[in-house]
């Protein structure tokens, strides 16, 4: 399964709402994550997850989220070749976490991140940024209307801008603007529907906890960190200007991402908004896996972490 992934047939992602449907499927059938009264952030509305149509879009942004980031990693070059690796990866890894399954404020707020991201790769020295600046800070700004947590967002997205573009008032200016224009909208649609929103509506993610899958997932993408770090930097020393520009911003996103799950875990005692970390951390990962030819060990951890996600479902691993 790696070694089709690995290679350079895009044909392979059709496999992919294959794994999402029997993933899909088998919850249903079993209940091993169940739904719960889910809340819109700043638009105050709570909806039960049990809904059709949550069951049915959750899955949908799950599997558009893949596509997206498996392009995102071909369109910048992060490999010689062509590969959809990342695609597979972040299948797997977002498995083991309620909004896989569910439609939440996390799952929204994950594809207007990477919509917003799309945009930030389009900035470079010496093309005009302004649009994308805009576009990139009206989706974040939208995204903080679903989970006002993305509030901590603020300053690694200035700081983003800075790594790719030069300081420019005009661009910062903008960016202000487009952040602001959805927090705008949401709060005279509160105000209009008389909304009363409580500190509960700050945050939209489960509040449902799996140890063993914690565990499972922190360990897994931890050593497959591991085995990335020598490929990355053995890249980053042949690389292009450019896409060291945009490592960087990755792992500005990653301490972005760690800081809201810290902030939310100690505030609200929730792990669901850290399947946000699998997002950036997808686009270093195949590096573990080698780019030239496939090494054995990452693969046979990724198989291990693979039978685990399906068989939680029938087997209990709790402790």
């Amino acid at each position: 399964m790696v070694k089709i992934f690995f290679g350079n047939r895009s044909g392979v992602l059709l496999l992919l709402p294959f794994f999402i449907a029997s993933y899909t499927l088998i919850n249903w059938f079993i209940g091993y994550h169940t739904a719960e009264l889910n809340s819109t952030g700043f638009w105050g509305v709570q909806f039960n997850e049990d809904l059709w149509w949550s069951k049915i879009s959750a899955p949908l942004l799950i599997l558009g989220n893949a596509l997206l980031l498996n392009n995102i990693f071909n369109r910048n070059a992060f490999m010689e070749k062509n590969i959809y690796l990342p695609a597979l990866l972040y299948v797997v890894f977002r498995s083991f976490f309620h909004s896989f399954y569910f439609l939440s404020g996390v799952g929204v707020v994950e594809t207007l991140l990477i919509f917003a991201l799309m945009q930030v790769y389009k900035l470079d020295q010496n093309s005009d940024g302004r649009r994308a600046v805009f576009n990139a800070a009206f989706f974040i700004g939208l995204a903080t209307t679903v989970y006002p947590m993305m509030m901590i967002c603020i300053p690694f997205f200035f700081w983003i801008i800075w790594v790719l573009r030069p300081f420019q008032i005009r661009e910062s200016a903008l960016a202000i603007v487009g952040f602001i224009l959805p927090l705008i909208y949401a709060g005279v649609y509160g105000s209009f529907f008389g909304i009363d929103l409580t500190v509960d509506f700050l945050s939209s993610a489960s509040v449902e906890w799996k140890f063993p899958d914690i565990y499972v997932v922190t360990g897994g993408v931890t050593l497959l960190m591991l085995f990335s770090v020598g490929q990355i930097f053995t890249k980053l020393s042949t690389s292009s200007i450019r896409l060291k520009k945009v490592f960087r911003v990755n792992v500005l996103l990653s301490l972005f991402t760690v800081a809201l799950v810290g902030v939310e875990l100690l505030v609200y005692r929730k792990i669901d908004g850290s399947s946000m970390i699998v997002e950036v951390l997808v686009l270093f990962l195949p590096y573990g896996f080698g780019e030239k030819s496939q090494r054995t060990l990452p693969t046979f951890l990724f198989y291990l972490i693979f039978f685990f996600s399906v068989g939680k479902f029938f087997i209990s691993f709790d402790i």
